[in-house]
């Protein structure tokens, strides 16, 4: 990147690359009295997931009782506030979407 100071008027020059480049010849594109410095990045590594099946079935157990709790406090505070719509035949939470009466839902159904 060259960042001309001497005049702000100009625009400075960056340039980045994505792919592997290795061999590619930079002096076709960039001189080099327009060089400043060079940057190296690591190597991008693939994530792995390496916890056992009891692990990952307790997180997505524990994920399933946050979203059941969740469900569960928006059917209460609907039933306190008294949010009955006799159209729909059910509660409502304060946007005006449907609470779910925590009771017809199963944690295996949100895992």
């Amino acid at each position: 990147m060259k960042q001309l100071e001497d005049t702000p008027k100009e625009k400075s020059r960056a340039l980045a690359v994505i792919h592997d480049d290795e061999g590619f010849d930079w002096s076709e594109l960039l001189l080099e009295e327009d060089a400043v410095g060079y940057a190296f990045v690591a190597k991008i590594v693939p994530f792995k997931d390496n916890r056992t099946e009891k692990e990952k079935f307790v997180n997505r157990m524990m994920k399933a009782q946050t979203r059941m709790r969740r469900v569960y406090n928006t059917y209460k505070e609907a039933k306190r506030a008294k949010r009955w719509d006799a159209d729909r035949e059910c509660y409502l939470d304060p946007q005006g979407n449907n609470a779910v009466d925590p009771g017809s839902i199963s944690i295996d159904a949100l895992m």
